[in-house]
């Protein structure tokens, strides 16, 4: 790989990690689901130009929508609304590694040896391990709700690897129509937000999910499809958790998370673990053998 693609790689999940903060802070400020829906009515916006319909392949992609936006992004940003430690909830959301192993295992009949299984044990251990230092009372149901999360982008990372025929940004476009429309209506239901909600945010309050649906999605994932045409699986791999240690600089630097013994105990396991499932994947060319990050 180049100096130049390296770097963009890097930058890639730079932009990933600081996801994590501005879903925290919007989501304090418009709260989960009206975060949500407007980042992906953003998204839809920006690229409803590449919407286009896809014979064969529309009821799969709606099953992917409602997967993403009903499922991961409403758990996630919810759990991000609930916790206080940033780099716990990071932690947590790269079990989508050790997830979507197992659904290979269990959907696609992939077969993996000793190394993977212990890596997948070691990842869940270390998120136990933070799960269970004190860091207030929501801090347990928020990192339970951030590994359900993980698990339904696994799920929904199966549900990809279905589709056939199916461009990048024609499918970001199309989970962005569900998930507005779906994340719109929950909001309506669950949050009831009013005309105050929206007279009390000033212009620059919108950053968040501005910057949630372009560097996130449309630039992150558009660099990373970007590289993906030039460069195999196993290049792209090594680098899969780059995007949690940015976010736990972030949050140390910009929002004064606590890195408790526990966390870093926790956080070196899952960390470990999710890097050594990458790497073998990787090398192995399965089919799950990388994941995209939000």
């Amino acid at each position: 790989m180049s100096h130049h693609h390296l770097a963009l790689l890097v930058f890639i999940n730079a932009l990933w990690g600081f996801n994590f903060l501005a879903g925290k802070i919007g989501t304090e400020q418009f709260g989960p689901l009206l975060f949500s829906a407007i980042r992906f009515a953003v998204v839809l916006i920006l690229l409803f130009p590449w919407l286009r319909l896809v014979r064969g392949q529309m009821g799969l992609i709606m099953q992917i929508g409602l997967c993403l936006g009903a499922g991961h992004y409403s758990i996630m940003f919810y759990a991000l609304y609930l916790g206080d430690n940033i780099s716990s909830l990071a932690i947590a959301a790269q079990l989508t590694v050790p997830f979507s192993t197992i659904l290979a295992i269990v959907f696609l009949g992939e077969r993996i040896r000793l190394i993977r299984l212990l890596a997948i044990a070691i990842s869940f251990l270390g998120v136990v391990v933070i799960s269970f230092e004190p860091m207030g009372s929501e801090h347990l149901l928020a990192m339970a709700a951030a590994t359900v999360a993980a698990f339904v982008m696994a799920v929904a990372a199966i549900l990809m690897r279905r589709l056939q025929g199916v461009g990048v940004f024609n499918l970001q476009a199309w989970i962005a129509l569900v998930s507005t429309l779906v994340l719109s209506f929950m909001s309506v239901f669950f949050e009831s937000p009013g005309i105050d909600t929206f007279s009390d945010l000033k212009l620059i309050d919108y950053w968040s999910p501005v910057y949630s649906a372009v560097g996130a999605t449309i630039i992150g994932h558009g660099s990373l499809y970007y590289l993906l045409q030039r460069y195999e699986v196993n290049s792209v791999a090594p680098f899969i958790t780059l995007s949690t240690l940015f976010a736990i600089g972030y949050s140390i630097v910009l929002m004064d998370d606590m890195l408790t013994p526990k966390v870093v105990a926790g956080g070196l396991l899952t960390l470990l673990g999710v890097t050594i499932i990458a790497l073998r994947n990787a090398r192995q060319s399965t089919r799950m053998s990388l994941r995209v990050p939000r």
